[in-house]
């Protein structure tokens, strides 16, 4: 629990979480496709697959679902066009906020709080799952077969859902998906283990860099592909960097020679709980102490 400085074997455990993970991954992006009626077309979802619309309804990141609007937004008159169930070509902002949100005529808002949880396992498209995936299986598997299913499930989840609250927070108004933000924490956390074992490792540098480059290339796509925000994948890292240091046992440093090796373990341990702990009440107070931009998603 607190220190462990024998590298645990690469085929010691079996990567049941992340394989798990990766089959529903591959099942909502089907299933919003097929909720979608097929693949929307390339200029509006150039990651192939549903509508942003489509994704939005069943349970990607859209803070107007997640917190109250200001009362004098809800009466705007907007396009309702793409609701089929309006038969009007105008309707309010609030009853266009009825569909988007998936809900029925509710009064107020629904506080949506699984739009922090869900975005982690639906996807923009094939190619956004691809990615995704390849990244999530060559370093998720070996991370798991190194520290378990209990530890990398916690810090995939505490990753996915500090990327989501980060990009909430930042990108208001963009909706977003993806398991980018849970894959960037097992990548911090693959990295700091590269840096704490460097000696031991034949190729430290060619691990090190590889994975500094998977990192700044999801940083990279994030900014400039629709419904994958640079936000979510910054926000994952820096949870996984303290959710890692919190609870892998082997990641740690000697802070003082006349320390025990448990002594400096639990030091690091209780720096990154109250930092994690931080990131979290910091980004839920900061999140619900303001009301959600007014955003009109066309399509």
């Amino acid at each position: 629990m607190f220190v462990d400085e024998n590298r645990r074997k690469s085929d010691t455990h079996f990567p049941f979480f992340i394989l798990c993970i990766s089959i529903i991954d591959v099942a909502l992006l089907i299933y919003t496709i097929v909720n979608n009626n097929g693949i929307a077309p390339m200029s509006e979802n150039p990651m192939a697959g549903a509508s942003s619309l489509t994704l939005i309804r069943n349970g990607a990141k859209f803070v107007p679902c997640m917190k109250s609007t200001q009362n004098n937004f809800v009466s705007y008159t907007v396009n309702c066009t793409s609701i089929s169930s309006i038969t009007n070509t105008t309707c309010t902002y609030e009853q266009y906020l009825w569909y988007v949100c998936n809900v029925k005529n509710l009064k107020g808002f629904p506080y949506q709080a699984y739009r922090f949880f869900v975005p982690i396992f639906l996807h923009g498209g094939i190619i956004h799952l691809i990615l995704n995936l390849f990244g999530q299986l060559c370093l998720g598997t070996e991370f798991e077969r190194k520290f378990g299913s209990i530890r990398v499930f916690i810090i995939y989840i505490l990753s996915g859902i500090g990327g989501v609250l980060l990009s909430a927070v930042g990108l208001p108004t963009y909706p977003g998906v993806g398991a980018s933000g849970a894959l960037m924490g097992i990548i911090a956390v693959h990295i700091i283990d590269i840096i704490r074992c460097w000696n031991d490792l034949p190729n430290h540098w060619t691990e090190i860099i590889m994975n500094g480059i998977s990192a700044l290339v999801s940083l990279i796509i994030g900014i400039f592909v629709p419904m994958i925000d640079y936000m979510a994948h910054l926000g994952g890292f820096i949870v996984g960097i303290l959710s890692g240091l919190l609870l892998c046992p082997n990641l740690y440093w000697q802070i003082r020679d006349d320390w025990t090796a448990v002594k400096s373990r639990l030091i690091i341990m209780i720096i990154s709980s109250v930092l994690l702990l931080a990131f979290f009440l910091g980004g839920f107070i900061g999140f619900f102490q303001t009301t959600a931009p007014v955003v009109y998603i066309a399509n």
